[in-house]
């Protein structure tokens, strides 16, 4: 996944319409996918996913409903960034978003999914809090059908939050760094346990000759 990821980055841009078409929308099928699309802002709440860090900073992942302009027209979320938290929960921020058509292009991803907690928990109201972003559940909560990606746009001009993109928490290197430390653990008990063998072994031997 890491080497595919590493090649769509230096993959073309293709028109959304392409990959709508041949795509089966995977997680590891559809990270980082280059696309451009012409899209238009929908009347819908703004989404803020809860519980989001960036350069040490609490806040949300804000997200806007957009349309692409294609037969038949598909829904998709759009990205707007990192925003940073309130002083208080109860307090949210106000968010900047698209006020007109414009033509995008950026990457796709899916949030992949925490199997402790997969559930919208939507709190209503615009922006509309929720705590995952799980898309089939926001489908059906706004009685509309949505992409099940989201795009993040890198061609926004003077955008005011920036876009945190890290699509595998660790890396190849790092995982084989952990797999060395904790096998070298493991054979260090090892050592340490053939050693207490045989020592006993010894004191058995020498309290069987006493």
């Amino acid at each position: 996944m890491e080497q595919t990821i590493t090649a769509r980055a230096d993959a073309p841009y293709q028109h959304i319409n392409a990959v709508l078409e041949k795509n089966d929308w995977r997680e590891e099928s559809v990270i980082g996918i280059k696309v451009e699309a012409e899209v238009t802002p929908e009347p819908l709440p703004l989404i803020l996913l809860d519980n989001q860090t960036h350069d040490g900073k609490v806040g949300y992942l804000a997200f806007q409903i957009v349309s692409m302009s294609q037969e038949p027209t598909t829904l998709t979320l759009l990205e707007l960034g990192f925003v940073r938290g309130g002083q208080t929960r109860s307090e949210l921020p106000q968010v900047e978003s698209l006020v007109s058509p414009q033509v995008i292009t950026g990457r796709l991803y899916r949030k992949s999914s925490n199997p402790l907690s997969t559930d919208l928990m939507a709190e209503m109201g615009n922006p509309m809090r929720v705590q995952n972003l799980n898309i089939n559940q926001l489908s059906q909560l706004l009685n509309v059908e949505l992409m099940p990606t989201v795009v993040q746009p890198n061609n926004l001009v003077r955008w005011p939050y920036s876009f945190p993109w890290n699509p595998l928490p660790l890396t190849s290197a790092k995982h084989f760094g952990y797999s060395f430390q904790w096998f070298a653990m493991a054979g260090v008990f090892l050592l340490i346990t053939v050693l207490i063998f045989v020592r006993w072994l010894r004191s058995t031997s020498h309290g069987g000759d006493v």
